[in-house]
């Protein structure tokens, strides 16, 4: 069978994938709502979706972690409370007279350090402080008809994140004036913090340390950063990439399209949302896909909404871990064959599973849609089934189909 021309010829077909994953989408938040990781309801929406890929896949399992779901997201808080009481240690050394405003040093130095350390480098730092639950990911597998030389992870994640307050209330810009308020004040508290310790000029140290006062309402606005008692429903975020990985599953099985070499995974991560957790336990579970000789590219697809915004990310994990450059051109290339011109980038802030799998060793690269102002549904409760925007599902499923068929038939080139 040819199967590029079985592509080229469906092409014009594909709005019905994008209605299956509309459709999916819709079910999953009706009847299991937010997903939480290590929840309930994320493991019985992964169990739908790995029910729903029995009928394309050879091989359907859910694999499950061990995971301290709140432990990443309460580096925000933690922080703020740690600078709080730096700010109440120097304003006390000024007052008694006294050198208490040494004890500033390690509170704003563990928050510096929760800071860096959950979110910077996405390290489990604060895990211990938190409940242990247990997720899980579901793993898809295609098979190649003969030998395996080639094997294209296409993956998703199916927690949803807690609710983030101030861009609900204050809209795209809601996250930058909390966070940017607060880190002035950080950074006020350290040059405040080196003078109490070092200048003998009393009325500078008063004022200095008083000045502390103004950053007090950007500490304390930290505690209600995130609402970890109410999730969102994740439609887009990221449902829309779980849905573009089933979709291409779903494609070659109503297709029997089986390539000769090359083994086709979805994998429909949880975790994502709480430090990539889920991802890192799949490569943790899974070295030999690194180590058999079979050449292996990790595709994941990120919040799939705005056309417009379409990028691929060939720096992630807060622009600190570098993707593989010839898995960016993979799906550069791709794109084109489709009709976009879609430009690399790096996240600024944040992270996709793809950091994790780069980390692990895998040539892997990130595909997002998404406004990174960031989007006002963004990690918000807005981010329901009703916005989602089947044109952009349709042309990113042509375009992770087109990246298959590519990566087939020339691997990274």
């Amino acid at each position: 069978m040819d199967f590029r021309s079985v592509l080229n010829n469906a092409k014009e077909k594909l709005g019905s994938y994008a209605d299956f994953a509309v459709d999916g989408i819709t079910h999953i938040c009706s009847q299991f709502g937010p997903r939480e990781c290590g929840s309930e309801s994320e493991k019985k929406a992964q169990e739908y979706m790995g029910s729903v890929l029995e009928s394309f896949a050879d091989t359907v399992k859910r694999e499950t972690f061990d995971v301290h779901p709140r432990a990443f997201m309460s580096f925000v808080p933690i922080a703020g409370g740690l600078l709080l009481g730096s700010t109440a240690a120097n304003i006390a050394g000024v007052v008694k007279k006294n050198r208490l405003a040494a004890a500033s040093i390690p509170l704003t130095g563990a928050a510096l350090g929760a800071v860096i350390g959950e979110f910077g480098l996405y390290k489990k730092l604060l895990d211990p402080l938190f409940p242990k639950k247990e997720s899980g990911n579901v793993i898809a597998v295609r098979k190649a008809s003969g030998e395996t030389k080639r094997r294209i992870i296409i993956s998703g994640h199916t927690d949803s994140a807690p609710e983030w307050t101030y861009t609900y209330k204050l809209g795209s810009k809601g996250v930058l004036i909390v966070s940017g308020y607060a880190v002035a004040g950080l950074v006020y508290n350290i040059a405040s913090t080196a003078v109490q310790l070092t200048s003998k000029n009393g009325k500078l140290k008063k004022a200095l340390a008083m000045g502390q006062l103004a950053f007090v309402p950007g500490f304390a606005a930290l505690s209600k950063f995130t609402n970890p008692r109410r999730h969102v429903d994740g439609a887009n975020d990221d449902l829309s990439g779980c849905y573009v990985a089933n979709s291409v599953m779903k494609f070659l099985a109503d297709n029997d399209i089986r390539f000769e070499n090359t083994e086709v995974v979805v994998l429909l991560a949880g975790g994502e949302e709480s430090g990539l957790r889920g991802s890192k336990a799949f490569f943790e579970a899974h070295p030999e896909l690194l180590n058999d000789g079979v050449e292996t590219v990790f595709a994941g697809f990120d919040t799939i909404r705005d056309e417009e915004y379409m990028m691929i990310y060939t720096r992630d994990l807060n622009g600190l871990v570098k993707n593989d450059l010839d898995a960016c051109n993979l799906v550069k290339n791709a794109a084109a064959k489709c009709g976009k011109d879609v430009p690399f980038g790096s996240i600024p802030l944040g992270s996709t599973d793809a950091a994790a799998a780069s980390q692990a060793g895998c040539k892997a690269v990130s595909f997002v849609a998404m406004d990174p102002a960031p989007a006002r549904y963004y990690h918000t409760r807005l981010d329901t089934a009703d916005i989602l925007c089947p044109s952009t599902i349709e042309k990113t499923i042509e375009i992770a189909l087109q990246t298959v068929f590519d990566f087939d038939e020339n691997g990274l080139g």
